[in-house]
């Protein structure tokens, strides 16, 4: 499996034979979990099982902010009428929360999200509560115009990304392009240097984003499949920096979406056990 990224019209190409064989349609829109240069991410694993036939959209370092805006779920929604899937595979949320902002040109959105060191506070109380409640509605209204415009066309499956780390880990694109990293300058900046105080607010900004997607299932539970992701990636090992997994760790998480397709499905099942 290449891990070079697959132009538009390759992924078309590719797309239009799946559809010949007559495998099992997916639409997925997302960001680089689902479009990451370096090496193979959910849906290129995905797409190699030989069992779906997907059409991508996704794009790496996309925001929930720009994939719910009107335009872009008109084209998803326009596609989801004509091709019928069995399922719209969505991954979004994490980059909202490493935008640029204005006030520290150098760190990321979730500088906003810190409160300063304090050695008497506790992880949850280094979260700075009224800058994380407006994200966390920002998002949970970002989903839920996704569901409102995708969902009457088939089940949206949303995922909460597992723990991430602050190991200060860049990335190369096209092996020279660096990015990142991420979250450990926002943290330093704020003085927040321990390692394990550092996974723990981590753990608590990821533990709210999974409880909005799994309040999403119970409130629509026709449209949205939530898989919960957290504990699939060992901490460090895979891990390729602070916010991908190593191509291993991605074909885990891969893993975790197979199976919610297969379980969660009824036509996918019948499917898998015709063959």
């Amino acid at each position: 499996m290449s891990g070079e990224p697959w132009d538009p019209v390759e992924r078309d190409r590719r797309y239009a034979s799946c559809k010949r064989a007559g495998l099992a349609r997916l639409v997925s829109e997302g960001d680089s979990w689902f479009d990451y240069p370096p090496h193979p991410n959910i849906i290129d694993w995905l797409d190699g099982e030989g069992v779906w036939g997907i059409k991508r959209f996704e794009k790496s370092g996309d925001t929930l902010e720009n994939m719910a805006s009107d335009s872009n779920l008109s084209r998803i929604a326009s596609t989801a009428q004509k091709e019928k899937p069995e399922a719209i595979l969505f991954s979004a949320g994490g980059n909202d929360l490493f935008t640029d902002i204005p006030e520290q040109p150098k760190l990321r959105w979730i500088w906003r999200a810190l409160n300063p060191y304090d050695a008497q506070q506790t992880a949850a109380e280094h979260v700075n509560a009224l800058a994380w409640d407006e994200k966390k509605t920002e998002l949970r209204r970002g989903f839920v115009r996704v569901i409102g415009a995708l969902g009457e066309y088939a089940p949206i499956l949303l995922h909460g990304y597992d723990y991430l780390t602050a190991s200060g880990e860049k990335v190369k694109y096209d092996g020279f392009r660096p990015a990142g990293p991420w979250i450990l300058p926002s943290m330093q900046d704020r003085g927040i240097n321990d390692a394990a105080l550092q996974q723990a607010i981590l753990r608590v900004l990821i533990d709210d984003v999974n409880q909005i997607l799994a309040a999403l299932e119970t409130t629509y539970p026709d449209s949205v499949i939530y898989v919960n992701l957290r504990g699939t990636l060992r901490p460090g090992t895979d891990w390729m920096n602070e916010i991908h997994p190593t191509e291993d760790g991605f074909h885990k998480v891969e893993e975790r979406f197979r199976d919610a397709l297969i379980e969660r499905l009824p036509t996918v099942q019948q499917r898998r056990n015709a063959t």
